[in-house]
């Protein structure tokens, strides 16, 4: 912790001290936060340093030595004595040990009472105190406080519900692809004039996504926790994250970093849910090539001189763009020359499409269409349907470190990915009427997978190449 925090964190804790009517320490303390070396950050010392500065003035007394280890302190101190709560309060909650207690501030215990998903943590409490005078009472023996893993949680979700499906009209070839793309775990880029649903698409895919299993949940809760993105009450993440990031965004926010210790950025915010770039070619180059390796291994490694992290990502990238400056290539509204079609285009780069599985042209909605009836209770049916060729890919990775049909291994799509006779006849056939390269022949083989995972064929059928070949439309070729 550098010099200035340091003296934040003691001027607060004097000013909860002289509100409290404590005394003076009448001798000098010296607390050693140690190693020195590691640069500590926040204000969730505060409350742990209270408690030693007293104990050590003779004005708290000492715990028994049975009892030395038997706690866990954090939090900040107001200067009028009240607790407030601090980010990252579940990370710090699992370094508990078996039968040690957790003493936080109203709003931290909810998203601690998660310690018990981990293993570990057996005979662990969490006691939330709203001021530090309460916790002053208790270590003096005058009162209690209450253990929040004796009472039933009631999580708000930290996420908006997301759009229903049947609220899509029109856009039959898009939906198909948004669930061909959630139930492989398939980037997707959605191309078409504006105005005509792409958004709208996107929005709705993480409500097709298999529920969050209890891990998953434990996991974003951490990292929502440690940018402070829980709320007031200290929620859990229950449901799948969708980043919606403006084109605007710099490299740091997207992929992580800043000053200091590196923060995660949209892209672990994004982790088991989906990223969603509108705009993608006013998005800067530099920003959009340093996607390139997260979406290829789902991490992404910050260096820096103060410290070297590595934070996950493994996220479905949804993006969406217009065919031109204007938006309305190919019909008679457009009014861009060839050349700036072509010059918007080739914004986005070809090792870039190269990792999006499938890119789908969106049509004008007729007029049939724009007035159609809408029905709810449509994701909850697709829902359903993309976690069946989930159940398939999770008992086909079985001891694999493998998490979707889409994070196949180029090297082991030929043992994952089996063919009939005639579907291998058609894989070939497109293969050698395309100019394509061994990334995107992986992914017409991995696309088609998740097509016969959803029509419930074991092999990889010619029906199956046939429509991933149509989902894979190249940019530039519509």
């Amino acid at each position: 912790m550098t010099r200035g925090p340091v003296i934040e964190a003691v001027t607060r804790i004097s000013g909860a001290f002289s509100k409290l009517g404590i005394p003076n320490s009448p001798v000098e303390i010296l607390v050693n936060l140690a190693p020195a070396a590691l640069e500590k950050g926040g204000a969730w010392l505060d409350l742990p340093l209270a408690v030693l500065m007293l104990q050590v003035a003779g004005l708290l007394p000492d715990l028994p030595e049975e009892q030395e280890d038997k706690f866990v302190l954090f939090g900040e101190i107001g200067i009028h004595g009240g607790l407030r709560r601090v980010p990252g309060a579940l990370s710090l909650a699992f370094k508990a040990q078996t039968g040690q207690s957790l003493i936080v501030p109203g709003g931290n215990e909810k998203e601690c009472a998660l310690i018990l998903a981990k293993p570990g943590h057996e005979g662990c409490g969490v006691y939330p105190a709203d001021t530090l005078e309460e916790v002053l009472e208790f270590f003096r023996g005058k009162s209690k406080l209450r253990n929040a893993l004796r009472e039933p949680i009631r999580f708000q979700p930290v996420i908006d519900k997301p759009v229903d499906f049947g609220k899509i009209r029109g856009q039959e070839e898009a939906k198909r692809a948004a669930v061909i793309s959630a139930a492989g775990g398939h980037n997707l880029l959605l191309i078409g004039p504006p105005g005509e649903g792409k958004s709208l698409l996107a929005s709705a895919i993480p409500g097709i996504l298999p529920r969050l299993r209890e891990s998953e949940m434990v996991e974003l809760t951490r990292i929502y926790s440690a940018v402070g993105l829980l709320g007031d009450d200290g929620n859990a993440v229950t449901r799948r994250p969708i980043r919606n990031v403006h084109h605007s965004v710099s490299m740091p926010a997207l992929v992580g970093g800043g000053s200091g210790v590196p923060r995660p950025g949209e892209i672990t915010l994004a982790h088991h849910g989906v990223l969603f770039l509108d705009e993608l070619p006013e998005f800067s180059r530099r920003t959009l090539e340093a996607l390139r390796q997260p979406l290829e291994s789902g991490v992404v490694q910050i260096t820096r001189v103060q410290a070297s992290l590595e934070f996950p990502a493994q996220f479905t990238l949804v993006a969406a763009m217009n065919p031109c400056p204007c938006g309305y290539a190919g019909s008679e509204r457009c009014t861009c020359a060839a050349k700036e079609v072509d010059k918007y285009q080739q914004k986005i780069s070809g090792p870039l499409l190269d990792r999006i599985d499938l890119q789908v042209a969106m049509r004008p909605l007729t007029t049939d269409e724009r007035f159609a009836k809408t029905n709810d209770g449509e994701s909850k049916r697709l829902r359903a349907v993309v976690q069946t060729a989930r159940d398939k890919q999770t008992k086909r990775f079985a001891n694999t470190s493998i998490s979707c049909n889409a994070a196949i291994p180029g090297g082991a799509v030929a043992d994952y990915c089996e063919f009939s006779e005639d579907g291998f006849s058609e894989y070939k056939r497109v293969l050698e009427e395309s100019s394509v390269t061994t990334r995107t022949s992986d992914r017409l083989a991995r696309v088609s997978r998740t097509i016969a995972d959803l029509e419930d064929h074991n092999q990889i059928e010619s029906s199956d190449v046939l429509e991933a070949e149509k989902l894979m439309i190249k940019l530039g070729q519509e």
